[in-house]
């Protein structure tokens, strides 16, 4: 059979209304691109339990060297972990001290009010790996590090596989690895001080989804 004009336009008519009454195709969902944490970006998710402070004290020696000592027997007397860094170039100190809250903020509130002393702080994601030695670290501008990393088998092995990318591209350090014990990861590091700092602080929280049982850091 032969469609009129008349038909054909009826039917068209008929498809454009239904099209219309159905609304627009859905569209699909677009898929959200998987995250992947870099060293540098884990600071944003903690994974040790407590709080963490940095205490950027500047000032003359006079008064930086009995700030410090006092500050590090307070945290001593709390039961908090830490580390002092030192930068003499710069006529700075670093307090690094991990544990509750309402003793970090007593330790705040003892190097804020310091006379004579600038204080910085800094409220940050805890990593762990410190002891309640607060031993003082003495900073260069070129350092060197040897690194124990304890864990797993498989903890370690996925810390191998980062170590290129986190020590040489991303920091530029100079890096040896060591592996005769599947329990015990040894590296020896050199390079800028600031970097590898800030190394060490990824080793002791590890690469996304694994962290070591411990990490001993001997600075040279």
């Amino acid at each position: 059979a032969v469609l009129t004009q008349n038909t054909m336009t009826g039917c068209l008519f008929a498809l454009c209304a239904s099209v219309a009454l159905a609304g627009p195709p859905p569209l699909l969902a677009a898929r959200a691109p998987s995250v992947v944490m870099g060293g540098m970006e884990q600071k944003l998710t903690p994974l040790a339990s407590g709080n963490r402070v940095s205490l950027q004290l500047s000032g003359p020696t006079a008064s930086l060297e009995p700030l410090a000592q006092s500050c590090v027997g307070m945290a001593r007397s709390a039961g908090l972990t830490g580390i002092v860094y030192s930068l003499e170039r710069l006529a700075r100190l670093e307090i690094v001290a991990e544990g509750g809250r309402e003793h970090l903020d007593a330790l705040v509130d003892h190097a804020a009010a310091a006379a004579d002393v600038e204080c910085k702080v800094e409220w940050q994601a805890p990593v762990g790996g410190y002891d309640e030695a607060f031993p003082l670290v003495t900073l260069r501008p070129q350092m060197s590090a040897v690194l124990g990393v304890h864990g797993d088998k498989r903890t370690l092995d996925y810390y191998t596989r980062h170590l290129q990318v986190e020590a040489v591209f991303n920091r530029g350090l100079k890096l040896a690895s060591e592996r005769n014990d599947p329990t015990l990861l040894s590296l020896r590091l050199s390079g800028d001080s600031a970097r590898l700092k800030s190394f060490v602080r990824w080793a002791q929280r590890g690469p996304p989804l694994e962290r070591a049982e411990r990490v001993v850091v001997t600075w040279s």
